[in-house]
């Protein structure tokens, strides 16, 4: 049986890369917005606020149900 690679049109491996490509600008569009948000309003949390909410979530998600 041939591979993907056997396969694939001229075409569709175009419009894949061209896929990807605008996949990466876009992530990168958003880490320009929340740098450019960080940079209006200061972080979300401080490092310390970070540590306490991880740590509580973090329980939160090991918690058993008990019926």
């Amino acid at each position: 049986m041939p591979t993907i690679e056997e396969t694939i049109t001229p075409d569709v491996e175009a419009q894949i890369e061209h896929e990807e490509y605008e996949r990466g600008q876009q992530l990168l569009l958003e880490g320009e917005s929340w740098a450019t948000l960080v940079a209006t309003h200061g972080p979300l949390m401080t490092d310390a606020e970070w540590k306490q909410y991880k740590s509580e979530y973090e329980g939160y998600l090991d918690m058993q149900w008990k019926d």
